[in-house]
């Protein structure tokens, strides 16, 4: 009898606790066959190409079906590119990510990328996650990464928080300069360095991984180009000398009284030139 009570009041306290992480909404229903979504992707990519294409593109949170109708016309326009990368913003919050992956991340959707997709985190996939916990049980952890292909060295960086913490400042700075050995350095993050006049907020201004020590950083070590979202328009232009594009076209409704701009950028990389091409859909 007082097995059993002993074990009546393991069960009911393993209940209690779950019931509380529920309320707390710390717990995290995971599809094992989704981890590390970005890792999977990159053991995808032909190495075999000695030029290449990619595509960029980013916020399509609410998107009213824009977001599909940018991924067919990349299929259908695009159909050699290597692979695609992703500046953020997939959805509203950090509860909704699941859905995305269920929408547009698996074979049997109405739109789905035909070449390898790689994701930055933006500012609203912490939203009720600050930790990230959604975001990287999905995508992979930690949420800055790198990779290479042929002669390009490619930074993935997470500035959601509006800034960089020191051990990511730390770890910038490894990878900027070990890329200089590559002929091209390519960085993408989800905020921009600064703000157009008129649009949503850039980083943290100053301080320790702040946009200014950002900027002094690509600066430094010759950047060949910074993408980055967040604002749902399209720029370009330099900081410092560093050249920048910010790309939030990919379907998210347009802010700041400005009409819909919906688009994505192909990269055209080869031995001697990179170029950057704007397209609407």
């Amino acid at each position: 009898m007082k097995k059993q009570t002993s074990h009546l009041i393991i069960v009911t306290i393993v209940i209690v606790a779950v019931i509380v992480i529920l309320l707390a909404g710390e717990l995290l229903f995971v599809d094992e066959t989704s981890l590390n979504w970005n890792y999977q992707q990159l053991n995808m990519f032909d190495h075999s190409l000695d030029n290449f294409s990619f595509t960029y593109s980013g916020d399509e949170r609410d998107d009213n079906g824009n977001f599909s109708k940018m991924i067919n016309s990349i299929n259908s326009k695009y159909p050699k590119i290597l692979f695609n990368i992703n500046g953020g913003d997939l959805k509203y919050n950090a509860n909704e990510l699941y859905n995305f992956k269920r929408e547009y991340l698996t074979q049997d959707t109405i739109a789905h990328f035909n070449k390898p997709i790689l994701f930055v985190v933006g500012n609203h996939e912490i939203i009720n996650d600050p930790k990230e916990s959604y975001y990287q049980n999905i995508f992979g952890s930690p949420s800055y990464y790198n990779f290479t292909e042929n002669n390009s060295y490619f930074i993935i960086v997470d500035n959601a928080k509006g800034k960089l913490n020191s051990t990511q400042l730390s770890w910038l700075n490894d990878q900027l300069k070990f890329s200089q050995k590559y002929k091209n350095r390519f960085v993408f993050m989800h905020i921009p360095l600064y703000s157009p006049p008129g649009e949503e907020s850039g980083m943290v201004k100053a301080g320790q991984g702040g946009a200014d020590a950002l900027n002094t950083l690509f600066d430094a070590n010759n950047v060949t180009m910074l993408f980055t979202s967040h604002i749902h328009n399209y720029y370009t232009g330099v900081w410092g000398k560093t050249p920048y594009i910010i790309s939030g076209g990919a379907g998210a409704p347009s802010e700041n009284g400005h009409p819909p701009n919906h688009h994505y950028i192909v990269v055209n990389v080869s031995d001697q030139t990179v170029t950057y091409m704007y397209v609407p859909y």
